[in-house]
């Protein structure tokens, strides 16, 4: 159907629904209305009044055809032989012409107006109705001053929540690991447990872990016990919380690990939660042969990540957010490698898309936190202390020069005044700056510079931090003096057959260290049969200015079709020469996701280092990734060449609960779906949430989604599956998801009998 004919089309529905809705009344005569005569039909359909639609369009359009842009609709009547518009209403379209805050209230202000035989009506000097009676077209005509751009939204304001009833989600992690090694053998494992109870909008969230289980030092801690109601742009919180979500727009780092009883209010909201989640500066780790990287923050285990040889950036959006130090360890073979302290930047807020507003926070409570004392290089506990503890935070974003983001907090406790501020600034594509400061009454200050400049023309980038600080006589900071430079370096450039070189040294001066690191990365072959790359580097560590320890890598990698990834090379620590082979192979609609070998074997060795490599034997690892309905996780086995070996085991999941059933699911969101298909047997279908595909089987399934998001699903076959589904109600649903909330879709499927023949 043509433009004009959707219009006509639009027109003739509308007049025979209100006709037919008439249709009993009392016949009316013609009615005469200037030179035109309405038959009587018509005549009784719009003294009821007559539903029809409204057009737009611009004044300059010296075009002869009618617009086929709708933008509202209109009550048209008639009354003392003449037009009268009862009501307009605005459509709710897509890609909708914005009009003017002033035109917008003269609209919705129309009540009863008479626009007489339709020529033209104005509403005012920049907008003006006209109808023509013949085919009873509604047109607005506007100009310039009449529309305001269209902007598109850079926050999203939630509405109510579509779980009306109390529901639960409770999120598990858990860790564990187990070492043998001649006649001593050690484990431990941690859980955390992350459980939201809510009611539409209002939720309790409790956090806690359990560390060291299965050995004499097990130990507990709750993290949060909050009440938060997050609603309409406002967020309200109190209960036991701790620094990292007392408040979330600037950093608090003058307080360690530290446990807050208060209460907090501000209009910084989570429904504009922003993508950011890895810290400023990479942490980079070197791994001799495939093994693990454990992090940990004031002696407890924070993450486990699992990598092949080589150097690598840890994922720290696995870490909690704020600005602290953590220690790393390299673990291979089940023996710790390496390990050292880096420092974890993670600011909230630090990009933003949202210009000129402000955003604010204030919180007050009782504070209890480890007083430590840092100066001299001796640490000295002088154990919990408990004190008070307001303060109020601050941010906004400017569109000046590419964007700056500016955020402060200001708070104090236990006698002490606190402000640190951060300043991000984007000058263009290619630089940015990001400073960060403190200052505190007792004399401390810190002064961290970061920069990062993208070369022209696609040759690299430079980077660099420098951070600088002084030790008062009462914050629990730590001393430090360091900076750090990097460089990647595009070789293709300057010649197609040349790769990538990586080049980062960092420097702490206040502990005597340096650590430099040299990769090199370059493609040999890509056709449609595989993909091979070749990667290199060299690590060199130095301690004190006296410890030196020297790593040097080179790796053949091979991706081949069917999701399979083979590396071999090898490694020098010291002299200690090993060789290196690693295969992957990746599974599709598989419980296995993934499953993965490693083996390493020392053809070489320094006899005059105290190697950790003493055996000619060889050492593996072995791993299997499973992702189930109710589960997913990683185990793994490793053997070293001293012939000790090691089992560990991480793993997610979670449950939700609703007032008439328990699910149990894979994800750690703190939201979710439910779908109750009642199948009898092994049916399956697809659930399509904002375009991501979910598989759905059995009775029922619980699918974890982020809170704090509107979600559109789509129930349809899977065309993957031989199973086929007739979904009769609930194919389409929208959702509203607060922290806790456990929406029930349940939709009427029938199972569909498919006979081959």
């Amino acid at each position: 159907m043509d433009n004009l004919g959707y219009v006509k089309g639009t027109l003739f529905a509308g007049l025979l629904i209100t006709v037919n809705q008439g249709w009993a009344a009392n016949a009316t005569a013609p009615v005469k209305v200037s030179n035109y005569v309405i038959p009587s039909v018509f005549a009784n359909a719009l003294y009821q009044g007559m539903s029809v639609p409204v057009f737009i369009r611009y004044e300059g359009d010296n075009s002869t055809q009618r617009s086929q842009q709708k933008i509202a609709d209109a009550i048209l009547t008639i009354k003392d032989n003449e037009f009268r518009l009862n009501q307009i209403t605005l459509s709710d379209l897509p890609e909708r012409t914005e009009l003017s805050p002033q035109i917008k209230s003269l609209i919705n202000e129309m009540q009863d107006k008479s626009i007489g035989d339709g020529q033209r009506v104005y509403i005012n000097k920049d907008a003006s109705l006209s109808l023509d009676t013949r085919s009873f077209y509604l047109e607005l005509t506007v100009n310039r001053e009449a529309m305001q751009a269209a902007i598109l939204p850079r926050t999203n304001v939630l509405g109510e929540s579509t779980a009306q009833n109390l529901s639960s989600v409770l999120n598990y992690s858990m860790g564990s690991y187990y070492n043998k090694y001649e006649n001593t053998d050690s484990a431990s494992s941690y859980l955390t447990l992350d459980n939201t109870w809510s009611l539409r909008e209002h939720h309790l969230n409790f956090n806690g872990s359990l560390y060291g289980i299965g050995t004499g030092n097990q130990q507990g801690k709750l993290y949060r016990s909050m009440y938060e109601r997050d609603y309409q742009g406002r967020r309200f919180a109190m209960g036991m919380v701790d620094t990292w979500n007392l408040q979330s727009i600037a950093s608090m780092s003058a307080l360690n690990s530290s446990r807050i009883y208060g209460i907090s209010y501000g209009n910084k909201s989570s429904s504009q939660t922003q993508d950011n989640t890895l810290a400023l500066v990479p942490v980079t780790v070197f791994l001799p042969a495939a093994g693990e990287v454990h992090v940990y923050r004031d002696g407890k285990l924070l993450s486990i990540q699992n990598f092949s040889m080589g150097s690598y950036e840890l994922d720290t959006s696995r870490l909690p957010f704020g600005i602290y130090n953590v220690d790393i360890q390299v673990v291979v073979n089940g023996r710790v490698v390496s390990s050292r302290t880096a420092n974890i930047n993670k600011t909230f807020a630090r990009k933003s898309s949202v210009t000129g507003d402000l955003s604010w926070q204030t919180f007050a409570g009782s504070l209890e936190y480890n007083k430590m004392d840092y100066r001299h290089q001796y640490n000295i506990n002088y154990g919990t202390r408990n004190t008070w503890i307001a303060g109020v935070a601050a941010a906004t974003s400017q569109p000046w020069l590419s964007g700056v983001n500016l955020k402060t907090t200001l708070y104090g406790f236990d006698n002490n005044g606190v402000n640190e501020t951060e300043a991000n600034v984007i000058f263009n594509n290619a630089f940015s700056f990001n400073q960060q400061g403190l200052l505190a009454t007792d004399g401390s200050w810190q002064s961290t510079s970061t920069f990062n400049m993208s070369l022209p023309d696609g040759y690299g980038n430079l980077w660099g931090s420098r951070q600088y600080s002084s030790i008062g006589n009462a914050l629990p900071m730590q001393q430090n003096d360091y900076f750090t430079v990097g460089a990647n370096a595009n070789l293709r450039k300057i010649a197609p057959f040349l790769g990538t070189l990586s080049v980062s040294r960092t420097n702490n001066k206040y502990t005597g260290s340096t650590y430099t690191n040299v990769d090199y990365d370059q493609s040999l072959l890509a056709n449609r049969y595989a993909t091979v790359t070749l990667r290199a580097g060299i690590q060199n560590y130095q301690y004190n200015n006296h410890e030196n320890l020297r790593d040097k890598y080179v790796n053949i990698d091979v991706s081949i079709p069917f999701s399979t990834w083979l590396s071999t090379g090898v490694s020098s620590q010291n002299g200690n020469m090993l060789a290196n082979a690693t295969l992957r192979k990746s599974f599709d609609n598989s419980a296995i996701t993934q499953v993965g070998a490693s083996v390493s074997k020392q053809i070489k060795q320094n006899k005059n280092d105290d190697s950790r490599y003493r055996s000619d034997d060889y050492a593996a690892n072995g791993y299997v990734s499973y992702d189930t309905k109710y589960n997913a996780g990683t185990v793994s086995v490793s053997r070293s060449s001293q012939h000790s070996s090691n089992y560990s085991l991480s793993s997610q999941g979670s449950v939700a609960w609703t007032q008439k059933n328990i699910y149990v699911g894979k994800g750690t969101q703190t939201a979710g779906l439910v779908v109750n298909t009642n199948f009898n047997g092994k049916g399956r279908m697809m659930a399509q949430i904002n375009g991501q595909n979910y598989p759905l089987t059995g009775k029922s399934n619980f699918i974890s989604l982020p809170p704090y998001a509107e979600y559109k699903v789509e129930l349809m076959n899977d065309k993957n599956s031989e199973d086929s589904v007739d979904i009769v109600t609930g194919r389409r649903n929208k959702v509203v998801l607060y922290p806790g909330n456990v929406s029930v879709i349940n939709p009427e499927v029938k199972q569909l009998v498919t006979v081959f023949g």
